[in-house]
């Protein structure tokens, strides 16, 4: 049976104090809620049970438990529960804190580049958390970024959390990620040999397309099967080239993330932080009038290209 023909009033009647919200999203064998329990907002995640599964919801509340940051989200006040169906297959259900704000892929680019920054500090800072703590995220994606507001940002869903030192959670010789948003490491490294240089790539095309509009390595025009060729072969351009207003500092630095050869990369946190930090107080320290007339421009939908003509943003 699939999860979506299952009466989620059966998840709700299985927690007492559970109160179901609206519906969030689907993904695969997931679906999300929004919830209340003894009052509180939460976030309500649900999947059909199979092995690799079982293993990727474990680890995903290991790391949640292990991992405290202001850019990642908190484990729910009730432990993983599973509850069995009358045609003998199960569910498992937890919660998580409720992030309010906008999913990153829904949020309108290119954005101003301070924000620009700030999404890189923030999710460059979760990443050294969860590598402090022995994990990778691997699944680094603006659909798995939340804007609280223009200055904070929340990493989510460590489903895909790998731990070197721990049991693997899929099969051997399996690429794990998202196809556009994998790094060569992924592609090319045994599991056991990526660490955080592989996260920062993966950041790199968040914040090419934060900044441009458009993606490193891929278009609508780019067939799936050269999504990976690309990733591995092809030299992006200067995110400049579609957005001229982009400090060359901001680029220099998206570009470095998106080196093919991980030594060439920030090696960790500190060397990203200290690159990233002055564009965000330089952000700050703008005039009123510098920023309303950065507003004015995105409310009005355009963007200046390299040539200088204003050309139409798109939604990514």
């Amino acid at each position: 049976m699939e999860l979506s023909q299952i009466d989620p009033q059966i998840i709700a009647d299985d927690c007492p104090k559970l109160i179901l919200g609206p519906h969030l999203k689907t993904g695969g064998q997931k679906r999300v809620w929004r919830c209340a329990y003894k009052g509180k907002a939460y976030v309500l995640k649900a999947l059909m049970v199979d092995q690799e599964t079982r293993r990727r919801v474990k680890r995903e509340i290991q790391v949640m438990r292990a991992c405290a940051s202001p850019y990642l989200p908190r484990f729910g006040p009730i432990p993983l529960r599973e509850l069995g169906l009358k045609e003998g297959s199960k569910i498992l259900y937890f919660l998580e804190e409720y992030i309010e704000g906008t999913p990153l892929d829904s949020v309108y680019k290119p954005m101003p580049y301070a924000e620009v920054a700030r999404l890189g500090l923030c999710v460059a800072e979760a990443l050294a958390t969860l590598a402090m703590n022995g994990y990778l995220h691997r699944d680094v994606k603006p659909m798995n970024i939340i804007q609280k507001s223009p200055t904070h940002f929340i990493l989510i869903d460590a489903g895909l959390a790998l731990d070197p030192d721990g049991d693997a959670i899929t099969m051997p010789g399996k690429v794990v990620g998202t196809r556009a948003y994998l790094s060569p490491d992924q592609i090319t490294l045994p599991q056991k040999k990526l660490d955080i240089r592989s996260d920062f790539f993966c950041l790199g095309p968040v914040l090419y397309e934060a900044a441009t509009g458009e993606h490193p390595f891929w278009n609508e025009e780019t067939p799936k099967g050269d999504i990976i060729h690309n990733i591995l072969n092809f030299e992006c351009v200067s995110p400049v080239r579609f957005n001229a207003g982009l400090p060359t500092t901001l680029a220099a630095i998206t570009m470095k993330l998106l080196r093919k050869n991980r030594n060439e990369r920030y090696l960790d946190f500190k060397e990203l932080h200290d690159a990233l930090a002055p564009l965000v107080q330089d952000g700050q320290n703008r005039s009123p009038a510098q920023g309303e007339s950065e507003a004015s421009q995105r409310r009005n939908g355009k963007r200046t290209s390299v040539r200088g003509q204003a050309t139409s943003r798109r939604r990514i």
